[in-house]
């Protein structure tokens, strides 16, 4: 009987549909703008528009008119993945399923794993941070702080979603009101099916790509100062740092400054000169009311950085060549 040679369409076909079927955090970020990328007409780069803020103000015999200010943020096609192999005549007439099972599916799961990683990288410019460094979120009080600080943030209400390490997810299956089928309402399903479900408003999922932060020589030690007072609005600050010479700050460490509210972000890596930090890029912007010159900076130690948010804040495009 002749065999009949997979074509490579068929192939292409076939790892199409593992490769979605894999998907984690690509299959929920969000995807609209693909429909932007439509090869040479916009190249590799597009413009993303943010919607405008306003300020409400009670009416009383008069209006303030406010301007209609959008700012906007550019997503660029940055990376081309690649899983190379070379194929014999022999598995080439292999029948569809069994190529796709010594073949396909491997290198899909590992194309799969590599796409999502990335997306888990982004890490690195969130500046938001819940939850002590080291410690995985064991208690409903955790969870209860992240819902509170993406409420505080006016994260959308629905289709909120988290991404928990291994650690994460063993912790959080240790809560009773997590996995107690009467508490949670769904039947027992999430437990059944090991799947973490949805919990203080977040459809939580438990993935294997979530990234360590490894900080830099200053995370976890005191003695970091402002050093000169930073404007409103400034993304650059000078510090100094009492604990060693030659210090480090890396792209990702998350910090907080005495007397200010919420938290930011390094940007980019900085290294001390003597015990004196230059031009620390940083975001968000210091806002009103700025930095006191002198005032403390406590520096994040090392962390696993489990991601919970809105699919919004997190875009995805994923084109044809």
């Amino acid at each position: 009987m002749a065999n009949t040679i997979l074509t490579p369409s068929i192939i292409a076909n076939e790892a199409l549909l593992i490769l979605e079927n894999n998907l984690t955090a690509a299959n929920t970020v969000f995807r609209d703008y693909e429909s932007e990328f439509t090869g040479s007409r916009v190249g590799d780069t597009i413009t993303i528009r943010k919607p405008a803020a306003f300020t409400v103000n009670e009416f009383t015999s008069s209006i303030t008119k406010q301007d209609i200010t959008e700012t906007s943020v550019s997503m660029q096609l940055e990376k081309h993945f690649d899983v190379s192999t070379e194929v014999t005549s022999r598995q080439m007439t292999l029948d569809l399923d069994g190529f796709s099972e010594r073949v396909i599916e491997p290198a899909m799961v590992a194309l799969a794993e590599q796409i999502d990683g990335y997306i888990y990288d982004q890490y690195d410019e969130v500046h938001n941070t819940v939850g002590t460094a080291g410690t995985p979120p064991a208690s409903l009080a955790n969870l209860a702080a992240i819902d509170q600080i993406l409420n505080e943030q006016k994260v959308p209400m629905s289709g909120r979603v988290g991404f928990m390490n291994p650690a994460a997810k063993a912790a959080m299956m240790g809560i009773e009101a997590v996995v107690t089928a009467e508490k949670r309402g769904d039947g027992g399903t999430a437990l059944r099916e090991a799947s973490m479900g949805r919990v203080m408003g977040l459809d939580f999922y438990g993935v294997q790509g979530v990234k360590s932060h490894t900080a830099g020589s200053q995370g976890g030690q005191s003695g970091l100062l402002v050093n000169g007072a930073v404007s409103a609005g400034a993304t650059t600050m000078n510090a100094d740092a009492a604990h060693a010479s030659a210090a480090t700050l890396k792209k990702g460490d998350v910090f907080t400054v005495a007397g200010v509210l919420g938290s930011f972000v390094v940007t980019a890596d900085k290294t001390a000169s003597g015990s004196a930090f230059s031009g620390i890029a940083f975001s968000p912007a210091a806002p009103t009311g700025g930095f006191a010159d002198n005032a403390a900076i406590t520096v994040k130690d090392d962390h696993v950085a489990n991601i919970a948010g809105h699919p919004r804040g997190l875009a995805l495009a994923v084109v044809p060549l």
